[in-house]
């Protein structure tokens, strides 16, 4: 009987191909945590559960099991991550297209009192909420739904490609609409 867990990525794709599930449960056992990881990456965005993600992750992870080429110059890992994401990045492109919903505040309560949680004293907790929501309603009246669309996944850490990627546009539409919230955002600070 074979050894799954002391073998290499490439030699499992091979086995689980063929046929074999103990391989390719060993490979999903691999690299779930990362799948699940990336998931979490894209948390609050509006329309899809942490958890429905996850399983797009995953069938993209067990595309790129049976679809990988081995003779290929690409690394499995690699290969694997980017169907996954295509696969959670497709999701959520989807839902954001058909839900149409407007954006929520760009950051949760949350979220709001995971950030101020090391905060001394209720007095300046209370003067950082009234700051956020002073943001909140600068972001509201100010920001075209583009804008704020862009602002939320920019605040969630994404780098250009990915927000143009979620909103099916260019990344240099991306950068635009970064200009014009910086130069808003600059004109909230003057006021």
């Amino acid at each position: 009987m074979l050894n799954f867990v002391h073998m290499n990525d490439n030699e499992l794709v091979e086995c689980a191909k063929s046929g074999n599930s103990l391989a390719l449960q060993v490979l999903i056992e691999r690299y779930s945590d990362k799948v699940l990881q990336k998931a979490r990456s894209f948390k609050s965005l509006i329309g899809i559960e942490n958890d429905d993600l996850y399983q797009e992750g995953m069938m993209g992870f067990v595309s790129a099991v049976y679809s990988f080429d081995n003779s290929r110059d690409v690394l499995f890992s690699t290969y694997a991550s980017t169907l996954s994401t295509r696969k959670m990045l497709s999701a959520i492109r989807k839902i954001n297209s058909t839900a149409n919903l407007p954006l929520q505040s760009y950051i949760s309560i949350e979220e709001e009192q995971d950030l101020f949680s090391d905060m001394p004293s209720p007095e300046e907790t209370l003067l950082s909420v009234e700051r956020v929501n002073e943001i909140n309603s600068f972001v509201e009246e100010s920001f075209s739904k583009k804008e704020k669309k862009v602002f939320k996944l920019s605040v969630l850490g994404m780098k250009y490609s990915q927000i143009a990627e979620i909103l099916d546009c260019t990344e240099k539409s991306v950068d635009n609409t970064i200009q014009r919230i910086r130069r808003k955002l600059r004109s909230f600070d003057g006021a």
